[in-house]
């Protein structure tokens, strides 16, 4: 397997991943649909009124004169059975079993009742009845034999019919001159005369003779090419119904239920245009995902990494602290941005959390709210906003003093927004703003810049051709993906070093995105430790 495979296998068993856990975390609601499925199909079905079901067979016997093994004789066969399957549900026939049974309905009323199928490889038909009631059930099908075996008959007589009464009417037309001439002979005393009278019963007799004869050959025919129909099966009285049933279609419908659910569930996940899956992101823009940030409780507006910095949160910042450290191998990062595409994805968060973090690891950190329009910084760390970043515009280069505030976390200093200019966009790209990052470079190894968000104002675009390089902060399930889309091209049309991107606020609970944050952090979800004390999840002792 190349490269190329393995990685594709790696993001398909990614995926399945995925889906499992999103269908393990709505299996609850997936059971559910199932069971409402359930007991609603038991409740349909033991409301419904059960159907009953019976059948007979029909045997049709083949007339003498088409016994034979040739091909024709087996084609003409079979037509003729599919022809009186076709027959049995003709209107005269129907109406004959309702006459039979005396029914109070009309032939087109008894038609769905009934169905009629050549039984394959057989000469056999069969006659299926339902009904609600399972004696008139077995009657119609059994009706239903009688019928049509007499509908044939009286069919078939038809074709001889005229013919044999044409010749009866001769036969006996002639028995009654041959009574007539043999009378008339008795009595006849003239020797010419009754000679005259026995060659004409002679012709008489002869004719007689021959239509006797012609009469019993249209006889033969008649039997010779007539369709004999037997009931070999006659219908019995069903005690079990067909339909319906119960059990079965009680676990159907669950079946039914579970996938549907099941399905919606993955259906719904699909529409889901926001962010949240770590590889996708790597896969559609090329860049790393630097963090993975949980969703944590907020202390007093304070950033956890300065209340818990022992915490799986502070952990999942020291992670991040260790892949920035690792983005920029051959030129150090000095200047970093924090931005975001579109507000409440936690920018603000993500910086002071940040130089935090990073204060911590011995380095000397200054933290600048360049947000001029919705300033945060400040009231993260409980300070004043009285002297700021917009002051430092209207100073000298050098004079930071009362700008630059110190805060709980040693190593530490913060610059907050000051007052709020009319010009943001203008004062973070102008001349000045470079002397005031030359400035704060003298005394401190690294400058995290918190800014507004990108689609937003123009501000991040701006600055961000003056730093080394930019952290994009997303949210899943709130930052859309073609937000994020516009945001990384708006930045990469003034060619800014984007470092990567920071997913906040990601729930480990989340039945959408809590999957990617168990699978890279689950070793930091069992246990942490405050003040000296091992704790769990839970915060109990």
């Amino acid at each position: 397997m190349n490269q190329f495979e393995e990685i594709e296998a790696s993001e398909a068993q990614i995926d399945l991943g995925e889906y499992l856990y999103l269908l393990r975390s709505w299996a609850w609601l997936i059971v559910l649909c199932g069971l409402l499925a359930g007991i609603a199909a038991y409740i349909v079905s033991i409301r419904t009124t059960p159907i009953y079901e019976t059948s007979t067979r029909l045997l049709v016997s083949d007339p003498p004169s088409m016994r034979s093994l040739d091909t024709t004789a087996m084609l003409s066969n079979t037509a003729m059975i599919g022809t009186y399957a076709e027959m049995m549900m003709d209107a005269p026939v129907l109406q004959g079993v309702i006459d039979k049974l005396k029914l109070s309905m009309t032939s087109e009323q008894l038609k769905p009742y009934i169905t009629v199928e050549i039984v394959r490889g057989t000469q056999l038909l069969l006659v299926t009845v339902q009904n609600p009631n399972p004696l008139l059930a077995a009657d119609i099908a059994n009706a239903m034999g009688t019928v049509f075996t007499d509908r044939v008959r009286e069919l078939q007589s038809q074709r001889y019919a005229t013919t044999q009464k044409g010749l009866a009417q001769q036969v006996s037309d002639m028995e009654k001159q041959i009574n007539d001439t043999t009378q008339a002979i008795s009595t006849e005393t003239d020797p010419a005369q009754k000679l005259q009278l026995e060659a004409r019963l002679t012709e008489y007799r002869r004719l007689y003779s021959s239509l006797v004869t012609n009469y019993e050959q249209v006889r033969l025919a008649e039997a010779q090419t007539s369709t004999n129909i037997f009931v070999s099966a006659p219908a019995s009285v069903s005690r079990v119904p067909v339909s319906p049933k119960t059990a079965r279609d009680t676990l159907l419908a669950v079946f039914a239920g579970l996938l549907l659910a099941a399905g919606a569930v993955l259906a719904v996940d699909m529409l889901d245009d926001t962010i949240r899956n770590p590889e996708a992101l790597r896969a559609k823009f090329k860049m790393p995902v630097l963090g993975m940030i949980a969703l944590h409780k907020v202390v007093e507006g304070k950033p956890v990494c300065q209340l818990e910095p022992r915490s799986p949160v502070a952990e999942s910042f020291r992670s991040l602290r260790t892949n920035l450290t690792y983005a920029s191998v051959d030129t150090p990062l000095r200047r970093i941005l924090v931005t975001s595409p579109t507000p409440q994805d936690g920018k603000t968060t993500i910086s002071s959390n940040l130089a935090v973090i990073m204060a911590q690891s011995e380095k000397r950190v200054v933290l600048i709210d360049a947000d001029l329009r919705r300033p945060q910084i400040h009231r993260k760390f409980g300070l004043l906003n009285r002297i700021g970043l917009s002051d430092l515009f209207v100073r000298p280069s050098d004079a930071l003093d009362g700008a630059l505030q110190s805060c709980e976390v040693p190593r530490l200093e913060i610059v907050t927004s000051g007052r709020m200019p009319p010009n943001p966009a203008e004062l973070l790209t102008s001349q000045k703003m470079d002397q005031i990052f030359a400035s704060l470079a003298q005394n401190h190894d690294l400058t995290i810049i918190d800014t507004p968000p990108v689609l937003a104002v123009t501000d991040s675009s701006a600055l961000s051709t003056n730093v080394d390089g930019v952290l994009l902060v997303v949210k899943p399930g709130q930052t859309k993906l073609v937000a994020l889309e516009q945001a990384i091209g708006q930045l990469r049309a003034v060619n800014a070093h984007i470092l990567g991107i920071v997913l906040n606020g990601v729930d480990p609970a989340s039945r959408k995105y809590g999957y990617y944050y168990n699978r890279y952090y689950s070793k930091y979800s069992h246990y942490y430790v405050t003040d000296g004390v091992k704790k769990t999840k839970a915060g109990k002792a």
